[in-house]
């Protein structure tokens, strides 16, 4: 983490939840943080997992960390929530935590035969507003909360499949809002949950993941929410706050973990940051093939750090450290599947970001094809410095062959860079105002305008 926000001078976010939390329940006697144990092999226990105050400890491992804390809302039984959101203040303390957030994926409620009357049945948009005010309400009166928004709102479920234009119209945020659901203003943020695919295999690659006419019509199903907040309730963010590539039920890393994902991931950011969306929280369990990193050996896995990660520091370097102020805007490069962004700082464009999403392997041909771009710059830009997120495998390649601007991140080094692995940054000089750039297929560069 630490590797990622030295470079935007930002703290991690941090949101521990899910549907197994949802369903959750505290158990004060529990010595163990949570039960039942995650491993790599391990799937979520629904209705079965438990924490106790050992779980809101572990928020002492990362100090910097300020924590969203999902409380359940699934059990119709409001003290629950309470329960732990009262134990997270008292261990946390408020001043580490950015907001408290009922329910997860309400939309999907009530999951298998967890139903009425212990469990919420499924909501309306009217039931919906009507629930999560009184959570509200009762957890706001039980901790006593200093005045100002505390509270995130939706986290709906990704809609995939035949059912993917729901993700647009289900637990309406307009709707809603006109139901009353922000009448204390307590709401701080509006958020939902994004995967890209129901799953995938080897074959899959291109068209589910390197595909940014696919990233962008499931992101653009968000606009009209995004629009209705800057309009309406400008100092309400809209966040994406649960994200992975695909919901493959077991893992399968020649599409999960891959060159190509990691590029998938970089797009995916970057557009989401051009239409309007604030913030993103990256999923990270133990059981997923999308991590960016498993932190310990489980199973047969040694502990690794998996090819999602380059995808994070090419993302921080594009943003760049100065006060959360970039903004990021797409370019029309002519070419199918080959993507620009410019980020700008106080109106001045400072970076530009290319990626190349169409697919290639090594083997498939003894040159790997490369896009060529020519690019008119600002008259003061007197060199173009590139970095590059790539490796010679192509895009089926693992984390273990991938570099960004030369350098890996590995278990063996704790996570910290390791730099110089590859020399594959260069500068560019404009000739006439103007560059001529290669960006290969399956790859992604990054250029820093001097």
């Amino acid at each position: 983490m630490r590797s990622i926000l030295s470079r935007t001078g930002g703290k991690p976010i941090i949101r521990p939840g899910g549907t197994s939390a949802d369903y959750g329940r505290y158990i004060p006697s529990q010595v163990e943080p949570a039960l039942p144990i995650a491993e790599v092999y391990t799937y979520q226990d629904i209705g079965g997992t438990s924490i106790g105050p050992a779980y809101w400890d572990l928020a002492n491992i990362i100090p910097e960390a300020v924590w969203i804390i999902q409380l359940p809302m699934a059990h119709t039984n409001v003290s629950e929530s309470v329960l732990w959101a009262k134990t997270a203040a008292e261990r946390i303390g408020l001043d580490r935590i950015q907001a408290f957030e009922p329910g997860n994926e309400p939309d999907l409620y009530p999951v298998g035969d967890l139903g009425p009357p212990d469990y919420q049945g499924r909501m309306t948009n009217e039931t919906y507003t009507g629930n999560y005010t009184m959570y509200v309400e009762a957890i706001k009166e039980a901790l006593d909360l200093p005045d100002g928004p505390w509270f995130q709102a939706f986290d709906t479920a990704a809609h995939l499949g035949d059912d993917v234009l729901a993700t647009g119209y289900i637990l309406d945020v307009e709707t809603n809002f006109n139901l009353g659901i922000n009448f204390d203003n307590n709401i701080k943020q509006v958020a939902s949950h994004y995967y890209q695919t129901n799953g995938g295999e080897y074959g899959d690659l291109g068209p589910g993941l390197m595909n940014h006419t696919a990233i962008a019509f499931r992101l653009d199903l968000l606009r009209k929410f995004i629009d209705y907040l800057r309009e309406n309730h400008p100092s309400i963010p809209y966040i994406i706050s649960e994200v992975g590539n695909s919901l493959n039920p077991t893992h399968n890393y020649d599409y999960q973990a891959t060159l190509g994902s990691a590029l998938w991931q970089v797009d995916f950011q970057l557009y989401a940051m051009s239409i309007g969306i604030a913030r993103i929280n990256w999923q990270q369990i133990m059981h997923s093939g999308y991590d960016m990193w498993l932190p310990i050996d489980s199973g047969d896995f040694s502990r690794r750090v998996y090819s999602n990660f380059y995808a994070m520091p090419f993302v921080a370097d594009f943003i760049g450290n100065n006060g959360g102020q970039t903004q990021a805007a797409q370019l029309d490069t002519g070419v199918e599947n080959v993507v620009a962004y410019v980020a700008f700082v106080e109106n001045k464009p400072v970076r530009l970001a290319v990626v190349n999403l169409d697919i290639w392997d090594k083997g498939d041909s003894y040159r790997r094809p490369a896009t060529k771009l020519t690019i008119r710059l600002p008259e003061w830009v007197t060199k173009v410095d590139v970095d590059v997120m790539t490796s010679p495998e192509g895009a089926h390649a693992s984390g273990d062959s991938m570099t960004y601007a030369g350098s890996q991140w590995t278990s063996e080094s704790e996570g910290t860079e390791v730099k110089g692995v590859r020399d594959d940054s260069y500068s560019l000089k404009p000739h006439h105002g103007k560059i001529s750039l290669s960006v290969e297929k399956s790859s992604a560069v990054l250029l820093h305008l001097n």
